[in-house]
């Protein structure tokens, strides 16, 4: 996590948008929840306006002028995106951002996926890794365990 820590810049910003048959163990749902091990820093679109911070188990994040889907702090998609903080959930390189005053039980998967909300229908998992020197962040979203979103944030250390 050391790594981690600072004032990280979004560069990139992607959304994909998919369906998954359901599985009876949920394997595949929640390898979507988790997130790609190795995904494409360059696709997507430049975009920025979104700051997050890292430090000593916690984030923030700052907003200026960011307009691009996301879901918020209770698991609604939006378009106009308010900041969060909250803590970090390290498991090995993956860590798991985990929002203060979420009304939703949050919870894990078998396969060890923190969730930042869980209210039966809609289940959202936030994490960031380091790939390089760009910090990726993923938010993925699985809704009535059919409809699945994510967005692939790429951010680059700020110089503030």
């Amino acid at each position: 996590m050391v790594r981690m820590l600072g004032v990280w810049e979004l560069s990139r910003y992607s959304h994909v948008v998919s369906e998954i048959w359901p599985d009876d163990d949920g394997t595949e749902m929640d390898a979507w929840l988790l997130g790609a091990h190795e995904p494409e820093l360059n696709s997507g679109q430049e975009q920025r306006g979104l700051h997050l911070t890292v430090r000593d188990g916690a984030f923030t994040e700052t907003v200026k002028d960011f307009a691009a889907l996301m879901f918020d702090q209770e698991g609604v998609q939006v378009n106009d995106y308010q900041p969060m903080s909250g803590q970090i959930v390290q498991v090995n390189a993956i860590g798991f951002l985990m929002p203060f005053g979420t009304s939703a039980l949050k919870g894990q998967t078998p396969r060890g996926c923190f969730l930042r909300y869980d209210d039966g229908d809609t289940k959202v998992c936030d994490t960031i890794r380091l790939i390089g020197d760009r910090l990726v962040r993923q938010l993925s979203v699985v809704t009535d365990e059919l409809y699945l979103d994510r967005m692939t944030l790429v951010y680059y250390s700020a110089k503030l």
